[in-house]
């Protein structure tokens, strides 16, 4: 019954509102409410719309952000976008979120509220609650990994997927489990690097009464718990060799045995992998088996580092700091240009969860402001904000022709010599500059140069820099 649809509008145009509303009217939708594109996310819930209807003066950031509210309160909820713009297209391909439609009004009633219904059919298959995977950004590399996962998610082969710490590889992995016909079945993870040594084989594949001292009763592992979903191995670079031989079996024969079991079961499970580990690296150093990395690497998706796509970050802080109120109940907390400049300028060695983190200490304070003193640059990120560029990497400074010329001085040299005068004078002036920067503060120079304040006190003796030093 078309009573029962509540229709959300969002628009910021009175006489858009008014023609939107007759649309809908006329489309026999008559339970509609309003709001303006500014409207807070704990008001989404307050309407608790079963569609929400986007108008077409509405820009396309302010879209992308809109979308976020809604889907992190209700990622069932349909949404329409009535504008015409091209560069809507990545919400619409391959977006971070489904369920969202471009609806052309001012034609037939029928065939809007056809439309509509058709949107609306999704509903109840994507109403998965608040663990809904998202993978939030614009950029190619981004959309790229969408486009893979949607061919392959249905498709029962072994995935490895790859990338630096806190890129969002669980998230890939869910979103392969979440489009799969699998979806409505297990997803059970495995973390390699969590568990000792001698606990992970009786955790992974279980184990029989009897089978060693205090096992007192048959336990199922995490395998059997998998059967007929997806087998999620985290950080599998760290499963020692002794339990390699069983994870290549069980990726071949689909079959395992307990610890202290006579019989092998067979398991009905996808396996996806994940680890920021070079694997190859550990074949050839004969830390990991190559049978087993063939078997694994079948198919690859690399998890790209923040710092590669920085057009994602306005979008990625937005969607945390939506997520973080409707959490906590709290005020959103708008961005300055100059913080988002900052954070598209750091480097992020803790990728995603690294901005995630700060994002939330920020919604914690209400303010930015702290962001400046721990990534020790100037609030006003004019040439500053090239200079900090530069101390993320000290040793990029080109010494030009006159001090290469100074390490070729006398005549007793050899490349190993003019190699270890170079570094350590790059060293001492790196060091020199950091401290300037941090107004002599070793600590936080330190921090800055990304090694131990121990470190930096033997480099302070060992060169005799004093604050009277000079580069």
């Amino acid at each position: 019954m078309k009573d029962d649809i509540r229709a959300l509008i969002i628009t910021d145009e009175k006489v858009e509102l008014d023609w939107l509303e007759a649309e809908l009217r006329s489309a026999g939708f008559n339970t509609i409410f309003s709001a303006s594109t500014s409207v807070p996310i704990r008001h989404f819930e307050g309407y608790a719309p079963t569609f929400a209807l986007l108008g077409p003066s509405v820009p396309t950031l302010i879209t992308l952000k809109l979308i976020h509210r809604i889907k992190i309160v209700d990622p069932g909820v349909s949404v329409f976008l009535t504008s015409q713009e091209e560069d809507l297209a990545p919400v619409l391909d391959n977006g971070p979120f489904e369920g969202i439609h471009r609806l052309t009004l001012g034609k037939e009633p029928a065939k809007t509220a056809e439309k509509i219904q058709q949107g609306l059919a999704q509903r109840n298959d994507l109403s998965k609650g608040p663990e809904f995977p998202v993978l939030i950004g614009i950029s190619p590399s981004i959309q790229k990994i969408r486009e893979k996962v949607r061919r392959i998610s249905d498709k029962d082969i072994t995935v490895l997927i790859t990338g630096e710490s806190g890129t969002g590889k669980e998230l890939i992995a869910r979103s392969l489990h979440y489009f799969s016909s699998r979806r409505n079945q297990p997803l059970v993870k495995i973390n390699c690097g969590a568990l000792p040594e001698d606990l992970l084989e009786s955790e992974v594949f279980g184990y029989q009464r009897g089978a060693f001292t205090g096992a007192q009763r048959d336990k199922p592992g995490r395998l059997e718990m998998a059967h007929g979903g997806t087998l999620f191995i985290d950080e599998i670079g760290n499963l020692p060799l002794t339990s390699q031989v069983k994870f290549l079996q069980l990726l071949e024969d689909k079959s395992f045995s307990r610890l202290g079991g006579v019989r092998d079961k067979i398991v009905n499970a996808r396996v996806v992998a994940a680890t920021n580990s070079d694997l190859w690296t550990m074949v050839r150093e004969g830390k990991f088996r190559k049978d087993l990395y063939y078997r694994l690497n079948v198919f690859r998706i690399e998890a790209p580092p923040l710092r590669d796509r920085p057009e994602d970050i306005p979008l990625l802080a937005d969607y945390f700091i939506n997520k973080f109120c409707y959490e906590n109940n709290r005020d959103p907390l708008d961005i300055p240009a100059n913080v988002i400049t900052l954070l598209q300028r750091y480097r992020w060695p803790g990728n995603v969860r690294e901005l995630e983190n700060m994002v939330r200490r920020a919604m914690i304070n209400q303010e930015w402001d702290f962001l400046f003193e721990v990534l020790d640059v100037d609030p006003d990120l004019g040439t500053s904000g090239q200079e900090w560029q530069f101390i993320s990497n000290p040793l990029s400074r080109d010494l030009g022709k006159s001090g290469i010329e100074y390490f070729f001085s006398g005549d007793d040299f050899s490349l190993r010599k003019v190699t270890k005068r170079y570094v350590a004078e790059v060293e001492r002036k790196a060091i020199i500059e950091a401290l300037k920067r941090t107004r002599w503060n070793r600590r936080k120079a330190a921090r800055l140069l990304d090694i131990s304040y121990k470190t930096l006190l033997n480099r302070i003796r060992e060169y005799r820099i004093n604050q009277g030093s000079t580069l």
